[in-house]
């Protein structure tokens, strides 16, 4: 019997957690990184379902009604053209999101990519490649879009790939300042000696060790992404109607928000405790992902 009761004893000592279990449990237990996550995958879920589950019709207009306040019929009140305030901001949230976490997506990957090749590898390849940065960051976004429009025409993967293109260059710099600390440390050090390669070294060793900032920086993009992409909108050169998305609803609502104020509220108010959300949720995922983040 002892011999059984050994070998269990033994079986659980031996039996151990991966790292994703052991960060979705650090996740869990962060009552504010949870509640943020189920209200951001609420939105995403109303966003998607947004077609089928709106009051009315996007395009339906009832210019008698005019802009009129929150009532029975219209909960979130109806714009100068009558058409119903929350079907707009359910259907701009599909824009939205869209530009806000594809956008994202783009600048995640050239930036962390560029930062961290020129972290590890240093000297004239880091040289020149932060130059390049700074060169960038040197240049008006605003002509940079412009210059794109009347290059490859107005459209939304331009506007995608547009943004994208310019908030990458943060990230480069968070994620190679972060690779310059940890490059030196042994378990690096250890790796370049067995001669493993640097691309494996800096997508299995350096990227992950970076994900605590990375995750960070990126919760914070997506709502200055959407935030940028309503300055375009006001420009002439982001969403164009009849489409509406967040930013574009709270800047018509900013024009007649002394007369109306319920259509710069709500649009304002759903991307506040969508930036809150993430914001919470970026610091959960920090403390959950952290590789130094000892076992509970």
């Amino acid at each position: 019997m002892s011999n059984i009761e050994s070998s269990t004893q033994l079986h659980h000592v031996e039996k151990g957690t991966s790292l994703a279990e052991d960060a979705f449990e650090r996740l869990r237990n962060n009552k504010m990184a949870m509640i943020s996550l189920f209200i951001l995958l609420f939105i995403i879920g109303i966003s998607l379902l947004t077609p089928w589950i709106a009051p009315y019709s996007y395009e339906e207009q009832n210019l008698d009604l005019g802009a009129s306040a929150p009532s029975a019929t219209h909960w979130l009140g109806t714009d100068a053209l009558g058409r119903d305030q929350l079907t707009r901001i359910m259907y701009g949230s599909r824009i939205s999101l869209m530009v806000g976490f594809i956008a994202t997506a783009v600048a995640l990957t050239i930036g962390v990519l560029w930062g961290a090749i020129a972290g590890f590898m240093g000297g004239r390849v880091d040289a020149v490649m932060m130059r390049i940065v700074d060169a960038l960051y040197a240049l008006p976004f605003t002509i940079f879009i412009i210059l794109l429009t009347v290059i490859f025409g107005s459209s939304m993967l331009l506007l995608f790939l547009a943004i994208g293109a310019v908030e990458w260059l943060t990230m480069a710099r968070i994620v190679r300042g972060q690779v310059l600390t940890i490059k030196r440390q042994e378990f690096v050090e250890a790796a370049i000696s067995m001669g493993l390669s640097p691309w494996r070294i800096i997508s299995r060793h350096l990227i992950p060790n970076v994900l605590g900032p990375v995750i960070v920086y990126t919760t914070l993009t997506i709502p200055s992404v959407i935030l940028l992409e309503s300055f375009l909108s006001f420009l002439g050169l982001g969403i164009q109607p009849p489409a509406s998305s967040w930013g574009s609803l709270i800047s018509g609502g900013v024009e007649t928000m002394e007369e109306y104020p319920w259509l710069l509220i709500f649009p304002g108010l759903v991307l506040t405790i969508t930036l809150f959300s993430l914001n919470f949720l970026g610091d959960g995922l920090r403390d959950a992902l952290d590789p130094r983040a000892s076992k509970d």
